[in-house]
């Protein structure tokens, strides 16, 4: 294993590393020798094996895993934990984004880099951090040679906020194949569909003709799936057993249709329950254990599309030209488009309706007296406007990149340096959303009555709220990156192992942020549909300034921008034969941060043929993201779940003269900058070997660890509400300007929590053997996380959430995460199984009412903590290739038809509103078909 081979074989066995979603092939041997430069440092070497654990996908890996896109291929590492993925756009605030996540570290701490340059940031990102990261969607699959995964952070080389990891993206270059893919995914209960097509085609070479000119494009579309199209997501009412019991676990709202009401205690109860002994269709009765009233609770779950419909188009050009015979000029250009549209239930809200409005006649007085319920007061009722349809997010994001360069060689020095400049723009769309004003209205004028069915709207009230129904633009941004790069490296000495080796290098980056929300966003206009804008001072209550019916939304624009410099220098000392040691030194200034010093020691070892032990300890430095220090404070959604007015919560409330929100009900959101933020310090460490017992066989095995001080985040909602009274910063209010009434709302502010620490051990085992029927190779990938611990206040308690799902972070790590693959070739065909899994962990304690016979409801709760099982699928995939120039491939995703487990988690950060499984842990499109037609030329 441990031989100077060509750099296919040499990036692939340095790291234990071949694909880590298939087996490569057997490592040829070649006398020829390359100088190859790898993630994590400057240093271009023959023997690419170096002291960091890199993992490699390589083409032919990527082609047998199934991935569909490079969000697929990434968030199925392994090593990969805490990304966001697509389900978040269904009602949990994602736009669209999917990243990566090194060992659930997060995100804005994984550094994702194409060709070893840094792109523009999400331009969708969020107040609170969110989204501060690269968007996997916009890079194009066809066009990746290969990917560099580095599973520990602070590379001198990248930057030193890279604290998690790297994840580098190396494009196809300097090649005249062309390639002609088709495909389509189905999954076998129907929803979900795709359809691919790529291209891709070189031109010259650049060794033979002084140039060579690469491009690739794709296109792909998926289909929705519906929440009724699955067992486990139809219904947000769930009956299940549990330690010999029989339960009932349910999430609803009591924004319903007919329309709920408070009485005059206070209690939210529905007029048609009383009225009817029964709730109406689509609505499921709810009735509070400690009054004993009952209200009627929609349910929204079922109304919701699980995956979100999806557009992709993406195009990539690179170039190169000889500059004489040690020069090379180089450019790269990259488009990509993505649209997807996220759909959930019709919009909810509150109403006011006064004691002398004839509503009140007509529905509450009758009433009056039923289950201990009175009615004397004016009230508020929480209905849904469902005959406007279900509400719609269509996320656009636009991204584009260009790159131009040159490398080589002058006398001693290899050199590259390169101008870059990327933007990412990202625009959301509404659809079913009418001005909460303009809705008011419409009750007082006796057109909207809360308290009929769907369907039941009168054609003259019913064309009346859809004239006041936006649809349009609503919120966006554009993020901006310019950068300049060189580096240079050569051989100083010789040392008794081989060439002492130095890099030095230099960049410089600005980079911009915008917030761009809509008028109707800022809350500027008196009729959100007209376009007519509003005037505060003015008499006129045609000219009040309206908002978004259902959650209060007055976003604040803003634009922000950074500078920043660095400076790094990198040595690699073969002390002996067998050991050598590396050191790396990174100084970086940003103009709104001062400076900082950061550095990296590695050593490799080969105490013997065939085990190689390597070791690295580092620090890093992450600064706050601009939006995060600078955005004001302004109106960011509500809740991800309702909660109880604890005696607590209700304190909290009163002192602020605020009201709790009525049982059921989300609170709303506040975040913004903080100017006072504290950038995040980090350390790193990490202790590893490859060992290779027989020369068909390889064991790598990485320890790892990460502590970071002043870590960034916010109270998690959870944890706020459990205990309100110890996060007093986490506190305010907002009004409801439909009915006036001033609520408490969560202060979702920018903090620094304290501290963090994560660790654990990535495995890589690979074998081969060749059998009387073909080359059979296996392979298994995985990672055991140790430990994460987490505060959420600085010296205050540390949370675990490492097998459980923790409460107050609202997620689960994973103790074990893995894929174990096996393929066969024989002649022109591949077959490869693997098995993918996840541990099993503790669910969150949920409240949920036991069930009598024939799943009678008893008005009884009990607390449950269900026990996660081991989660296993296996895929299938066979390649046949007909000839030298068409492959034909056939694959099965989640071969058994695995089943989702149940889980009562009811939201948590990248949730989204779906209920009964973890859409961010688990994939509910059950078994799935896929086929590929490739023709290369």
């Amino acid at each position: 294993m441990f031989q100077k081979t060509k750099i296919s074989a040499a990036l692939i066995v340095a790291f234990g590393g071949g694909g880590a979603l298939g087996v490569l092939p057997a490592h040829a041997q070649d006398s020829s020798v390359q100088r190859v430069e790898v993630t994590g440092s400057a240093i271009k070497r023959v023997d690419a094996e170096g002291a960091l654990p890199v993992q490699v996908i390589n083409r032919e890996a990527i082609q047998r895993s199934g991935a569909t896109s490079v969000t697929d291929l990434i968030q199925r590492l392994p090593a990969m934990q805490g990304a966001t993925t697509e389900s978040a756009s269904v009602g949990g605030g994602g736009g669209g984004f999917s990243g990566a996540s090194v060992h659930n570290i997060g995100e804005t701490r994984t550094l994702v880099l194409l060709n070893g340059r840094r792109l523009a940031q999400f331009g969708g990102q969020t107040l609170t951090g969110f989204g501060a990261a690269i968007d996997l969607n916009t890079l194009p699959l066809s066009a990746i040679e290969r990917v560099e995964v580095l599973a520990t952070g602070a590379s001198s080389l990248y930057g030193s906020d890279a604290i998690a990891g790297v994840v580098n993206f190396i494009t196809r270059r300097n090649s005249t194949e062309g390639d002609l893919t088709l495909g389509a995914s189905k999954p076998q209960k129907g929803g979900a569909e795709e359809k691919r097509f790529s291209l891709s085609k070189g031109f010259g070479s650049l060794e033979e003709d002084g140039f060579n000119v690469f491009f690739a494009i794709g296109a792909d579309k998926r289909d929705p799936l519906n929440a009724t199209q699955r067992e486990a997501s139809k219904t947000g009412v769930i009956n299940f057993n549990h330690n010999g019991k029989r339960y009932q676990a349910f999430l609803g709202s009591p924004s319903a249709i007919p329309g709920n009401v408070l009485d005059d205690d206070g209690d939210i109860v529905s007029p048609y329950f009383l009225a009817n002994g029964s709730c109406a269709p689509g609505n499921v009765r709810s009735t509070d254990p400690a009054t004993g009233k009952t209200a009627c609770y929609f349910d929204f779950v079922a109304a919701l599309e699980i995956f979100p419909e999806r557009e992709r188009q993406q195009a990539m050009v690179s170039g190169d030209l000889k500059l004489g015979q040690n020069h090379t000029l180089f450019a790269d250009v990259l488009l990509s488009r993505t649209e997807s549209t996220g759909i959930i239930a019709p919009v909810p809200g509150s109403i006011s309706i006064p004691r002398s409005s004839p509503l009140y006649d007509q529905y509450l007085t009758p009433v009056s007296g039923m289950q201990g319920s009175t009615f004397t007061q004016d009230t508020t009722a929480f209905y849904r406007v469902a005959d406007l349809g279900r509400r719609a997010d269509k996320n656009k994001s636009e991204f584009s990149n260009g790159v131009i360069g040159v490398r080589g060689v002058f006398g001693e020095w290899d050199y590259e340096t390169g101008l870059s400049y990327s933007k990412s723009d990202f625009k959301n769309d509404i659809s079913g959303y009418p001005g909460a004003l303009a809705l008011s209205r419409l009750r007082s004028s006796g057109l909207l009555n809360p308290f009929v069915g769907p369907g039941e709207m009168p054609a003259e009230s019913l064309a009346a709220v859809r004239n006041i129904v936006y649809n349009g633009y609503w919120d966006g941004g554009t993020s901006e990156l310019a950068s300049l790069d060189g580096r240079v490296s050569r051989s100083l000495m010789n040392l008794a192992g081989g060439p002492l080796q130095m890099a030095l290098g230099v960049n410089y980056y600005q980079e911009k942020f915008q917030g761009k929300p809509s008028l109707f966003a800022q809350a500027k206009l008196a009729d959100p549909v007209a376009g007519t804008l509003c005037d505060p001072d003015s008499a006129d209550p045609n000219l009040q300034c309206d908002q978004r019916f259902g959650d209060a939304a007055a976003i604040i624009p803003y634009s922000a921008d950074r500078k920043a410099w660095g400076v790094f220098t990198e040595v690699v000392a073969p002390v002996t034969k067998t050991l050598e040691l590396t050191g790396s030194v990174r100084y970086d200034d940003y103009s709104d941060f001062g400076s900082t010093t950061n550095g990296k020691l590695m050593m490799k070892w080969r105490p013997t043929t065939g085990l190689a032990l390597r070791g690295s300890l580092g620090t890093g430095f992450k600064a706050p993201t601009v939006p995060q220090l600078k955005a004001a404070p302004q109106s960011f959604g509500v809740t991800s779940s309702p909660y109880d007015c604890t005696p607590e919560l209700q304190a909290v409330a009163t002192s602020l003269n605020a009201q709790c929100q009525p049982r059921g009900r989300q609170y709303d959101v506040v975040a913004g900058g903080n100017p006072k933020l504290k950038p995040e310090k980090s350390r790193q460490a990490h202790v590893g070997m490859v060992f290779e017992p027989v020369q068909a066989m390889s064991v790598g095995v990485d320890w790892w660890w990460v502590g970071i001080k002043d870590a960034f985040g916010q109270i998690s909602e959870q944890e706020a509400f459990d205990n309100p009274q110890r996060y007093p910063g986490a506190w305010t209010t907002q009004r409801d300007i439909a009915t006036g009434i001033d609520f408490l709302a969560y202060n979702q502010a920018n903090l620094n929590l304290g501290k963090a620490y994560y660790s654990g051990i990535d495995f890589d085992v690979q074998g081969r053997y060749n059998t009387p029927i073909g080359r059979l190779g296996g392979r298994l990938v995985a990672t055991y996380m140790l430990a994460e611990k987490v505060q959420l206040q600085e010296g205050g308690q540390y949370f675990n959430p490492v097998g459980v799902n923790e409460p107050s972070l609202s997620y689960v790590t994973f103790r074990w995460q893995g894929r174990a693959s096996a393929e066969l070739q024989t002649g022109k065909w591949l077959n490869s199984l693997a098995a993918n899994f996840k541990s099993g962990y503790r669910d969150a304690i949920a409240s949920v009412e036991v069930l009598g016979p024939n799943d009678a409801n008893t008005g009884e709760f009990e607390d449950v903590q269900l026990k996660i099982k081991n989660y296993v699928t296996w895929d299938w995939q066979t390649q046949y290739a007909l000839n030298s120039r068409l492959t034909f491939t056939l694959g099965v995703l989640n071969l058994t038809d695995t089943k989702v487990p149940l889980t009562l988690a009811e939201g948590g950060a990248g949730k989204g509103q779906m209920f009964g499984y973890d859409d961010r842990y688990h994939d509910i499109r059950g078994r799935t078909y896929y086929v590929n037609a490739s023709f290369k030329f």
